[in-house]
C-alpha cells in the first residue's frame, strides 16, 4: 500500500465520521432552537430613528430643488429601510405593508428612470419618484406613530 492511498482512505474515513457526528448532533437538538424569530430581530425603534434622520434630508423635504443624481445616497438608504419595513410588515407589523410597498415602488421608479446619472434628461420623472418616496416615508412614520 502506498502512503498516498493510505491518506486518501484515512481522509475519507474522517470525512464520513465528521458527517455522521454532525447529523447525530442535529438530530439530537431541537431544530426549532436554531431558528431566529424574525419578529424579535426587527427593532421598530431603529426604523423610526432611520426614518426621522432621512426625513431631514433635502431630497425628502424638497426634491425639486436638487439634481436627481444628488439623491442617490438617500434613495439607497431608503431602499435598505424599505426592505426592513416590508420584513416588519410580514412579521407582526402589518400597518407597514402599504408604506413599504410604496417605498419600494418609488425606488424602482427612480432607478428605472436612471435618476442616479448626472445627465438625467427626464428630471420630471425623477422628481415624481422622489416625491412619491417622500410621501411613502411619511406614511411609514405615521404608521409607526413617529
Amino acid at each position: 500500500m502506498r502512503i498516498s492511498e493510505g491518506l486518501t482512505s484515512l481522509g475519507r474515513t474522517i470525512g464520513i465520521l465528521l458527517s455522521a457526528a454532525t447529523i447525530a448532533m442535529l438530530a439530537a437538538c431541537d431544530a426549532g432552537e436554531f431558528e431566529r424569530d424574525v419578529r424579535d430581530s426587527i427593532d421598530v425603534e431603529t426604523i423610526e430613528t432611520k426614518l426621522r434622520a432621512l426625513t431631514s434630508d433635502p431630497c425628502h423635504s424638497d426634491p425639486a430643488s436638487r439634481a436627481p443624481s444628488q439623491c442617490e445616497k438617500y434613495v439607497t438608504q431608503l431602499a435598505n429601510a424599505a426592505n426592513t419595513i416590508e420584513a416588519a410588515a410580514n412579521t407582526g407589523f402589518p400597518r407597514l405593508a402599504e408604506p413599504g410597498q410604496r417605498m419600494t415602488a418609488a425606488i424602482a421608479d427612480y432607478r428605472d428612470a436612471n435618476c442616479m446619472r448626472q445627465d438625467t434628461a427626464g428630471k420630471g420623472e425623477c422628481v415624481t419618484a422622489l416625491e412619491d418616496l417622500a410621501d411613502a416615508v411619511t406614511a411609514a412614520k405615521q404608521a409607526l406613530g413617529a
